[in-house]
């Protein structure tokens, strides 16, 4: 099937869509410029075949394999893998403005675009975040085709008609929607940009929900296409790599968005922050590189996926660009001393009243609360003293 790749109303490509959903052929480039980064540094790459990074990024747009109760997401939806998905709205995200259509199609980005246009999600949230309910005759006219990442989400539209990401838990403890309200809290205290995190209960689960950041003219680029779009030398460190391509578009505060994250993932022991869950925010009319994404996605800390004998506050595992190194590793990219940190005093309560609060829904165990509770503790006494010496 011939179909065209579009940004908005832009025409980027034509290719070859075979029913795998995979490009087989790129038949004529229009508007390179509009297309995904990725896309757009392999055409102008001796190194890298067009046509597997049009399939690295189209694939990429389905949810994984590994997602969290993957199995039962697909016997609800009754198909075998979720890349037959791709192609039931048009490739459509809230991620991005990108689609897919036919040559032949006379349909309009205005049309179909989920920023602007509602679409049916009770059943496709039942079925994301429940294990056993039978969900039938979910509409695949969704956003929730194109969404990445482990833990179980989904898209709804609230009251107020916001685009809202419903997420659930997936680990040992439970603690995902508990780590994303407070990575808003920390981030809220010392006026860090953050995607807001509430927390809620849905069908006997707890989950966190957070408004989408994004509007109807813009895209998030991942870290991981910032980082691939430019050639770095061997005297470059990937951090420094990073913060000059930022810096080449505009985009001056870096390495102080950088020092936020940092802060944050050292003060919960997040231990996934992978390339693809940080970035920029770029204007796909303009294509103006406007601003580092907001911090989201910090589900996976406060040793949530240790089990309870050998929960440890002290160090642990950090990805750091393409390595690993430990959390003490990333305080030196930490601009300690522009933080108040005393604003983070009464964190420690608000965590253990939270903890309280849903401790019969997640299963907390009282030694595992208590741990959690003294282990936030023991991070913000530990950044105060790093503080204190520099």
């Amino acid at each position: 099937m011939k179909v065209i790749l579009m940004n908005q109303n832009t025409k980027v490509l034509s290719g070859e869509l075979e029913s795998d959903n995979s490009f087989s052929k790129i038949y004529e480039y229009y508007n390179i410029d509009y297309a995904p980064l990725k896309i757009h540094t392999a055409y102008y790459s001796k190194s890298i075949s067009n046509l597997k990074a049009i399939n690295s990024w189209f694939s990429e747009r389905s949810i994984p394999l590994w997602r969290d109760n993957i199995d039962n997401l697909l016997r609800n939806l009754n198909i075998f893998s979720p890349k037959e998905l791709l192609d039931k709205a048009y490739g459509l995200s809230l991620s991005d403005q990108y689609w897919i259509k036919r040559k032949e199609d006379k349909i309009l980005w205005k049309d179909i675009n989920f920023f602007d246009n509602d679409f049916k999600y009770k059943k496709y949230l039942m079925a994301s975040l429940k294990y056993s309910n039978e969900v039938s005759n979910i509409d695949k006219m969704s956003p929730n085709n194109t969404t990445d990442g482990m833990v179980k989400k989904a898209w709804m539209i609230d009251k107020n008609n916001n685009r809202v990401l419903v997420k659930g838990a997936y680990s040992e403890a439970h603690f995902e929607p508990i780590s994303e309200y407070m990575a808003s809290l920390i981030c809220n205290r010392l006026n860090i940009s953050n995607c807001d995190y509430t927390l809620d209960i849905i069908d006997d689960e707890l989950v966190c929900k957070c408004n989408n950041f994004l509007n109807k003219d813009e895209e998030i680029i991942t870290a991981f296409d910032v980082l691939g779009s430019e050639h770095k030398d061997n005297n470059t460190s990937y951090y420094n790599h990073y913060i000059n391509i930022l810096n080449k578009h505009g985009i001056m505060d870096a390495k102080d968005k950088l020092s936020d994250m940092y802060l944050v993932d050292y003060l919960l022991m997040n231990t996934d922050r992978h390339m693809k869950n940080y970035g920029i925010i770029r204007n796909v009319k303009t294509l103006k590189w406007e601003r580092v994404t907001p911090i989201f996605d910090t589900g996976n800390s406060m040793q949530s996926d240790v089990i309870e004998p050998f929960v440890d506050f002290y160090n642990d595992r950090y990805k750091f660009f393409y390595s690993r190194r430990t959390l003490n590793d990333i305080l030196k990219y930490i601009n300690i001393s522009k933080y108040d940190l005393s604003l983070l005093d009464d964190l420690v309560d608000e965590l253990n009243n939270i903890l309280d609060k849903y401790s019969d829904i997640i299963k907390l165990s009282d030694i595992r609360k208590n741990k959690t509770v003294e282990g936030f503790k023991l991070r913000i006494d530990m950044l105060k003293k790093y503080q204190s010496l520099n």
